[in-house]
C-alpha cells in the first residue's frame, strides 16, 4: 500500500512541473503589423492576431513591422498612439 501511495505522489510532483511547462512552451503572442504611409504622411496598423512564434508573425505581416504583446490589452494601448492613419 506505500508504494502505490509513494507512486501516485511522484505522478503527481511531475504533473505539476510538467503542466507549467508545457503551457508556457504553448504561449500566443498577440502582434500588430505597422506600415508607413507616405502619401497620408501617417502608420497604418493592421488588424491584431495571434500567432505561437515569431516566424509566424513575419510571415504575416509580409512587408509590414510585426509588433508582439503579452495581451490584448497592452496591444490596444500601444495602438492608440502608434496607429496615427484613421483605420479602415
Amino acid at each position: 500500500m506505500k508504494s502505490v501511495k509513494r507512486w501516485l505522489v511522484v505522478v503527481m510532483v511531475a504533473v505539476m512541473l510538467v503542466a507549467p511547462v508545457t503551457a508556457s512552451a504553448q504561449r500566443i503572442i498577440y502582434t500588430v503589423c505597422q506600415w508607413y504611409s507616405a502619401d497620408d504622411n501617417c502608420y497604418k496598423c493592421s488588424d491584431y492576431f495571434s500567432v505561437r512564434s515569431e516566424d509566424q508573425a513575419q510571415k504575416k505581416c509580409r512587408a509590414g513591422t510585426p509588433h508582439y504583446f503579452p495581451s490584448v490589452g497592452a496591444l490596444q494601448a500601444w495602438m492608440i498612439s502608434n496607429c496615427t492613419c484613421d483605420h479602415d
